[in-house]
């Protein structure tokens, strides 16, 4: 987010994360209430309970209350809305027959919820979890067998041979691979997706149903459809994320989380993190794998992304390697850098805004062309205007109560540069 905030961290340890659960547990119960319905008996101190262990992961960044609290109200309800998703998917279920039935428990009490949060952070799986996992391999498990007996009759196909055989399964798994893409179509272009969106100069963390992590950069829009974590592990970047995906031993539906951007698609099948960048200005898509290896798609053409590599997908879907300038644009600010390398102002002018929220006015058009570099700590506007003044030989000022960008020399003596 924007604006300069203390130097002394909120939250230091498990005991100030108690202190400020306990405090604050009642009036963010009442907050999930509402947002989940009167039938939320068990499910508000969960929600709380989840939001406040994604404040604990990332506890480095608050350093006032008004911080933690815009935290907690943006996440809860979040949470909720994936926790409404999650029982009216239970309720789908059991109106079609099916034996999964989940019975609410009392309402816990603020001891309890601190038990089984104080239980999370020192690495233990919360019921609701282990719950779902198992229930989703059971599914898993049961439509694989309904598809053994229902959907493919081995016998004419043992008659074929080995050959015929390795051809009727490419076709099977071709058009199950198929059925599967334009499920995760429908499902990220429906109705009902949650968006979460950020404005100029703002940064925010999403915890996923499935314990990925998803740091949204400036100007971004993640889409994470209504059945994630249920169904599928699919979602939708236009700008630019990190993705923190963890495999763990009782991984949902054991999907690979998939996230797709204009015509690419990024798969993470173990544990990795990786950046991918296409705002509505760039023509090309750019993923850098940071941690372990990914697989990218694009159209026909797959590659396998190991860890510490990038790459570049034009709209036609045309694959290279990104120059070292590319991929610090795209993923330094992860770690809180913004890289804006050797482009006109013209250029560097709307990526000040995205990144810092300056909007900046330059009235001689001539200064539009000059290069500029910046590398910046993405929490400075003062660094990043001085990086501009000092690579484009240009001084920072203001024209009435607008901020502008000058020549250094008047106009009368300038030299060609």
């Amino acid at each position: 987010m924007s604006g300069t905030p203390s130097s002394s961290q909120l939250i230091t340890n498990e005991q100030e994360l108690e202190r400020l659960f306990r405090a604050g547990y009642n009036r963010w119960v009442e907050d999930a209430k509402k947002r989940l319905g009167e039938d939320s008996l068990g499910a508000a101190p969960r929600v709380v309970s989840k939001v406040f262990h994604l404040a604990w992961t990332d506890r480095s960044r608050f350093h006032s209350q008004e911080e933690l609290d815009a935290f907690l109200g943006a996440n809860i309800q979040h949470q909720a809305a994936r926790e409404q998703s999650r029982r009216a998917s239970a309720h789908r279920m059991d109106a079609k027959g099916g034996e999964h039935k989940e019975h609410e428990h009392a309402e816990m009490s603020i001891d309890e919820a601190w038990d089984r949060l104080s239980h999370t952070l020192q690495g233990g799986t919360p019921e609701a979890y282990r719950k779902r996992a198992s229930s989703a391999r059971h599914e898993a498990a049961e439509h694989m067998a309904n598809l053994g007996k229902e959907k493919f009759n081995w016998k004419p196909v043992a008659a074929i041979g080995v050959v015929g055989v390795s051809i009727a399964l490419g076709i099977y798994f071709y058009v199950d691979s198929a059925g599967a893409d334009r499920a995760i179509q429908h499902a990220l272009a429906a109705q009902d997706v949650r968006p979460i969106e950020s404005s100029y100069g703002q940064m925010a963390k999403i915890g996923l149903d499935d314990s990925t992590v998803v740091l949204l950069g400036p100007e971004s829009k993640l889409t994470v459809p209504k059945m994630f974590g249920i169904e599928l592990r699919a979602v939708k970047i236009e700008g630019t994320a990190n993705f923190d995906v963890t495999r763990t031993p009782a991984q949902v539906l054991q999907q690979a989380f998939e996230v797709r951007s204009s015509n690419v698609v990024i798969q993470a099948k173990e544990t990795s993190s990786f950046t991918v960048r296409r705002f509505k200005d760039d023509n090309v898509v750019i993923v850098h794998a940071k941690r372990g290896p990914i697989d990218v798609r694009a159209g026909e053409n797959t590659r396998n992304l190991p860890e510490g590599s990038a790459i570049k997908i034009d709209s036609a879907g045309t694959m290279e390697v990104p120059t070292s300038e590319e991929v610090a644009e795209a993923s330094t600010w992860v770690d809180g850098k913004a890289s804006i390398l050797g482009k006109d102002l013209r250029d560097a002018l709307p990526q000040l805004k995205r990144w810092y929220g300056l909007d900046i006015l330059v009235q001689d058009q001539s200064l539009l062309n000059r290069k500029v570099f910046i590398n910046a700590d993405i929490t400075s506007k003062k660094a990043a205007i001085a990086a501009v003044e000092q690579s484009g030989g240009l001084r920072f000022t203001y024209i009435g109560e607008n901020m502008a960008f000058q020549d250094t020399l008047p106009r009368g003596r300038r030299t060609k540069r």
